[in-house]
């Protein structure tokens, strides 16, 4: 009897150890293959932070990043953090901002022939001088091709309405003769948007043909914790991919640097719209603008959003030209230059590299050569 019960426990045993192994493939099977999926995703990705192995959802270098560098504002969400000097982001550029939140260049060289009335720059990344030091950014490089002071107000991040906003702040106290707002497509989807970038933000609806301006005061941004499974799972790219795919970006990016919730989808309307602000602004002030489409990387790699990018931007420079506005399109002169140098020779990461910025500081500067009138 006892040898029989014996024989009946080795069987369960051994099936009980076939089950096991059974599962044991399965599961290394469904490891396998999402390692193989994970792999192949970030190989066809042309996002330039595929290779990144911090967390998708929490970004941390991002996060911490931006407060080190940016300061909340009522208005505009955030500004640069008056003062500060250091790494932008936990690169190794060095980024300065003077007491007015303005970028600092060349501190240690000759200062130009004019200094009145100075050259104001705003705009986004592209215009700060993301992922380049403070003697890189194209604002340095005008300066010296047009030997006159030119101020960087650049701030990372905007959409073009905080660009428009930033400037009827600055444009009082500064008194620029010429001020220079440079954009990109993605800057007019930022302007339908709440919430950019994991913090609120200002933005404008069209109300019977005009702007009204909402969400102002800006809430104060407050950092929100994520759960277990983001917290695991957002180290990988391919379930970052798949949450945007199905539409869940509002739960997987709840809270973080990289959620954008937009309030509506006018933003080439109200893109336009904001050029009239900006003559109204040249008229009250006296100065001349000039409006300055740059593209991304993105633009030179993948033709669908090349044609975004060079559609959305022709619609906004139309409006400024019709605003009685200068405008200046980058987009021919870096597609011949890429072609013939290679995309690494003026971008570095996401963003311009030294050549690039300097390049498009020559480019605004033949572009002023070329008025009949000087604007200043």
């Amino acid at each position: 009897m006892g040898r029989v019960l014996s024989d009946k426990s080795i069987g369960r045993v051994s099936r009980l150890r076939e089950a096991g192994i059974g599962l044991g493939l399965v599961l290394a099977s469904v490891m396998a293959c999402l390692l193989a999926g994970e792999l192949l995703v970030r190989i066809v990705s042309d996002d330039p932070k595929r290779w990144e192995w911090e967390n998708f959802v929490t970004y941390p270098s991002l996060a911490e990043g931006r407060w080190n560098v940016m300061q909340p504002d009522s208005l505009l969400g955030y500004k640069p953090r008056a003062g500060y000097s250091g790494t932008n982001h936990g690169g190794k550029e060095l980024l300065t901002f003077d007491m007015r939140g303005l970028r600092v260049h060349r501190r240690d060289s000759p200062p130009p022939a004019i200094e009145t009335p100075p050259v104001l720059v705003l705009g986004n990344s592209y215009a700060m001088g993301e992922e380049v030091n403070d003697e890189e950014t194209f604002p340095a490089h005008l300066q010296d091709m047009l030997d006159r002071r030119v101020l960087n107000g650049g701030v990372a991040g905007y959409g073009i309405d905080q660009v428009v906003l930033r400037a009827e702040a600055l444009v009082p106290a500064l008194k620029p003769g010429l001020l220079v707002v440079s954009f990109i497509g993605d800057n007019v989807r930022r302007a339908q948007e709440r919430v950019l970038w994991g913090v609120e933000k200002p933005y404008f609806e069209v109300i019977e043909g005009g702007l009204e301006l909402r969400n102002v005061p800006v809430p104060l941004h407050v950092v929100q914790p994520i759960d277990a499974f983001r917290r695991i799972a957002g180290h990988s790219f391919l379930v970052d991919l798949t949450m945007d795919r199905l539409g869940l970006a509002d739960y997987w990016l709840a809270g973080q640097p990289r959620l954008r919730v937009a309030a509506h989808e006018q933003g080439d309307r109200v893109s336009c719209l904001l050029m009239e602000r900006l003559r109204q602004l040249s008229l009250a002030h006296g100065l001349t603008i000039l409006i300055v489409a740059q593209y991304t990387p993105l633009a030179w790699m993948n033709e669908t959003t090349r044609q975004f990018e060079v559609q959305t931007t022709a619609a906004v420079l139309q409006c400024a030209e019709k605003s009685g506005l200068l405008i200046l399109d980058t987009a021919a002169a870096f597609e011949t230059a890429v072609r013939a140098d290679g995309l690494d020779a003026y971008y570095v990461g996401g963003h311009k590299d030294d050549a690039g910025n300097r390049l498009t500081a020559k480019l605004i500067t033949d572009r002023l050569a070329s008025l009949q009138h000087k604007p200043f």
